[in-house]
């Protein structure tokens, strides 16, 4: 098999994913198993069709061991015992991939093509996990996603609320961290927009995966561009002032688009997100974001800033 690296992404890459293991072994004490790592991958990103094509939903690869034999991870529940640092590296190292393989032919990169780079990436550094050496690994595969629903941006989702009727949220946009959603004040029953100038924003805008619109759970009930002035454009994410990897961002923190430009934060805004106090999270997973608005996580602010 070709690289799909150059040396240079290689080397930044070997990089990216040290730090996927420091901080795993910072918060449990030992190396990940295969199986543990291939688990905090799969969730760390959630890219759309037109980022990776074939992309499933989870990014769950399998593994082959050298002997032409299927890798059966053993039970683990030490990967839902981790905080987000360990999956926002791994996000990370799975980012700089997609950004920086190479298929070749003016071929879109395939999820196939970034199980390649992974395996490329785990040869080259020669790892270690706690249960296999990465050069007893064979193969790595990635179990293409069947047709389904993509969302567009001005896409409006209905999530189903409890007791009854549904939280509305807009599409902002989808990348390499998933779906980027913007949630609409209030519940209704039955879930329709009507007057586009009536609704507020409820929060700032909160990434999420793709699979329960894909399943029928979250239906788009319409598309409504107007929508989108109520959020940024692009949507946001935040920083901590020191990140797990080193990044500065002023004395608060940071916040901007993926590929920037990032503007650096006060006090007032950082407090207000949650970066101060560790409980800001850019991404949910679907059926998590789900329980959380339904608990009222996304009730009581942050305050959207100047932008509403």
């Amino acid at each position: 098999m070709s690289p799909l690296l150059a040396a240079e992404d290689l080397r930044a890459a070997l990089d990216s994913l040290d730090y996927v293991f420091e901080a795993f072994t910072e918060e449990i004490g030992e190396e990940p198993t295969l199986g543990e790592f291939l688990e905090i991958a799969s969730v760390s990103i959630q890219p759309g069709e037109d980022v990776l094509s074939g992309a499933p939903v989870p990014l769950l690869m399998k593994a082959k061991k050298k002997g032409n034999r299927w890798y059966k991870a053993d039970p683990s529940d030490r990967v839902a015992s981790l905080n987000d640092n360990t999956f926002s590296e791994a996000g990370a190292f799975l980012t700089l991939l997609i950004d920086r393989s190479r298929p070749g032919h003016g071929r879109t990169l395939s999820a196939q093509d970034l199980a390649n780079s992974v395996l490329e990436v785990l040869h080259a550094g020669g790892r270690a996990f706690a249960d296999i050496t990465a050069e007893n690994i064979l193969a790595l595969t990635m179990p293409a996603a069947k047709k389904s629903v993509q969302p567009k941006i001005g896409d409006v989702i209905a999530i189903p609320a409890e007791p009854r009727g549904h939280h509305l949220a807009v599409v902002l946009g989808d990348d390499t961290m998933g779906l980027a959603v913007g949630l609409l004040a209030g519940v209704f029953s039955p879930p329709r927009i009507g007057d586009a100038g009536r609704h507020r924003a409820r929060h700032i805008p909160i990434y999420t995966g793709h699979r329960l619109i894909k399943n029928g759970t979250w239906p788009i009930i319409g598309n409504h561009p107007a929508l989108l002035e109520l959020f940024p454009d692009p949507p946001e994410v935040y920083w901590k002032a020191v990140t797990d990897s080193g990044h500065r961002f002023g004395e608060y923190g940071g916040a901007g688009p993926l590929d920037g430009p990032f503007r650096l934060l006060d006090k007032a805004e950082a407090e207000a997100v949650g970066v101060l106090d560790g409980t800001y999270r850019a991404t949910y997973m679907d059926e998590y974001f789900q329980k959380q608005i339904n608990e009222g996580r996304f009730d009581n602010g942050p305050a959207p800033r100047s932008w509403l």
